[in-house]
């Protein structure tokens, strides 16, 4: 039999395809290729699914795992699986018969992998077939699939949901009106009448009742429901642990630090199930994006802060210097305007407010001249245009504007990188994790603290580009997200000056440093500036330290 159809394709389809085969001669699930070649069970769905690639490495692991070369494996289904079978003595045709003969056929998956060419060619069957999905039940009742909204009669992790983009196509399929068959009595004038299109009247009034009813109406999206799924992965998590450590607290720590990373991918998946926004995992980069060499940055500036104030603008006197840490910057930074897709070019000023888009900006930076505030930019040494984030733009012109005094001139806006956004793509888990983190807290419950903080922390360091994170590439949401959690920094330097307290410094992420009652300071409403603790809106006292101030002769 030719290849000529397997040329069509890319190398990545064509490993899909003869993974999907090799499963289906072998009698194999998802989850029994994932603990042959290492993985974890989610990570071959979403590589088989399309949403992450296979690497080189996981392609030598799925061919020693099915015991064939690469390049066998690469040459396509036909050839992948008659090697499967010739290794054990046997033809595809004598494997797939041996696997519909076996009592758990009705339990067995099988795949919608390319045609295998037999010897005796078999009928094949019109209905759908489910890819392998670990922990799928069958439902008493038919209940709208999380993915596309049509009746599943199985769910996946106690969500109901078809187990293969397929049996969804299948259902939508079903779900459309059925067109009467070509006969003896339908004639030409019949196919003319329906070829024109219809206007929009007759589409409103074809907006009936019975028409509705074929397709359920979609769930709600609850926030509290999608965030207490967060909460119940991740309890359930620690819980596991626990009991496979038999206790050892440091022993469970340790393991769910190692897990933090498939972890904060599967919390991610698990409160996007159902989300309005297809998500973009490896897009198109420009240039601005990519790194010259791999020890050197790409030309995205963050504002990263590290300012400390001249001595000389502070009142004279003995002070105390309150050195204030802020608590989970990079969690509470997760919410941030973040682009869905592939980041698009434009010239000239751009509202990315008003068209609700994120991305980054080439600018020309207003001067600043004020001794007693860091400069939104961060230390910055170089004048003239540079490449910013979103986060650090919206800064700028807040502190431009009428409200934040006009402390500089907005910046000028030469070239801009953008892409549709919204702010609430990560807000179910990050709900999530602060809730657990805020249980950690009141319990005193260390495992559980290191846990959440292992997980936000390095989700946001291997979503970029990172050998330990294969199933995400998006180097934009890295910066957007630090640049948040600076520009977050800056605004409670600016409310402290605002209130009258004296803003000594500012470090990295999560430091400020304040001579003044900061407790007592409250700000426009009358709240508290500062509330003392370790919540996500509260500071702590981490250090002080004693400066003086001019002459005392």
């Amino acid at each position: 039999m030719s290849n000529a159809p397997e040329n069509t394709k890319s190398t990545l389809e064509v490993l899909r395809g003869s993974v999907e085969a090799l499963l289906t001669v072998a009698g194999q699930k998802q989850n029994e290729l994932a603990d042959g070649i290492g993985l974890p069970k989610y990570a071959v769905s979403r590589r088989q699914s399309g949403r992450s690639p296979w690497s080189f490495d996981e392609a030598d692991a799925i061919a020693r795992h099915f015991g064939i070369t690469t390049l066998t494996l690469l040459a396509g289904p036909e050839a992948a699986c008659e090697t499967y079978a010739s290794n054990r003595e046997s033809t595809v045709t004598q494997l797939i018969a041996v696997r519909k003969e076996a009592p758990a056929t009705a339990e067995t998956p099988t795949t919608t992998a390319a045609p295998v060419s037999t010897a005796s060619p078999e009928p094949q069957s019109s209905e759908p077939a489910p890819a392998p999905v670990d922990d799928v039940t069958q439902l008493s009742a038919p209940a709208p699939c999380v993915l596309c909204q049509l009746p599943a009669t199985t769910a996946l992790e106690g969500f109901p949901q078809h187990v293969s983009a397929d049996e969804c196509a299948a259902a939508a399929s079903a779900a459309r009106p059925q067109e009467s068959p070509p006969g003896p009595h339908r004639n030409q004038e019949t196919e003319t009448h329906r070829e024109p299109v219809p206007t929009r009247e007759q589409n409103e009034s074809q907006r009936s009742l019975p028409s509705r009813n074929r397709r359920p109406a979609r769930p709600r999206q609850e926030r509290s429901d999608t965030k207490n799924a967060g909460v119940a992965f991740l309890r359930r998590n620690i819980d596991n642990a626990l009991e496979q450590h038999s206790g050892d607290l440091e022993a469970a720590q340790r393991y769910l630090v190692r897990k933090a990373i498939p972890h904060a991918m599967e919390l991610l998946d698990l409160t996007r199930r159902g989300g309005r926004y297809d998500v973009v995992a490896f897009p198109f980069l420009p240039d601005i994006l990519m790194k010259p060499t791999k020890g050197k940055p790409d030309q995205i500036w963050e504002a990263r802060p590290k300012w400390s104030r001249s001595w000389d603008s502070l009142p004279t006197g003995t002070h105390t210097v309150d050195e204030l840490d802020i608590n989970g910057a990079y969690l509470s930074a997760l919410k941030t305007h973040l682009p869905l897709g592939e980041l698009t070019h434009s010239e000239g000023p751009i509202d990315t407010i008003k068209l609700r888009r994120s991305g980054f900006h080439l600018v020309t930076p207003g001067e600043w001249r004020h001794e007693h505030l860091p400069n939104p930019l961060g230390a910055r040494d170089e004048d003239g245009p540079l490449w910013i984030g979103e986060p650090t733009l919206r800064q700028l012109n807040r502190a431009a504007s009428e409200k934040y005094g006009r402390l500089c001139a907005p910046p000028e806006i030469h070239e801009s990188w953008t892409s549709g956004s919204t702010e609430h793509l990560l807000e179910y888990a990050r709900a999530a994790l602060a809730e657990v983190r805020a249980e950690a807290i009141a319990n005193d419950d260390a495992v559980a603290l290191e846990y959440v903080k292992a997980m936000y922390s390095k989700l946001v360091s291997t979503m970029g580009d990172s050998n330990f994170n294969r199933d995400l590439h998006r180097p934009d949401w890295v910066h957007i997200i630090r640049s948040a959690a600076f520009s977050n920094l800056w605004e409670k330097a600016f409310k402290a000056d605002a209130a009258g307290l004296h803003v000594v410094g500012l470090r990295d992420t999560d430091g400020l440093h304040l001579i003044g009652d900061w407790r007592a300071a409250r700000g426009a409403q009358g709240r508290l500036l500062f509330p003392e603790g370790r919540g996500l809106s509260e500071l702590k006292l981490k250090n002080q330290r004693i400066i003086t101030i001019g002459s005392e002769a």
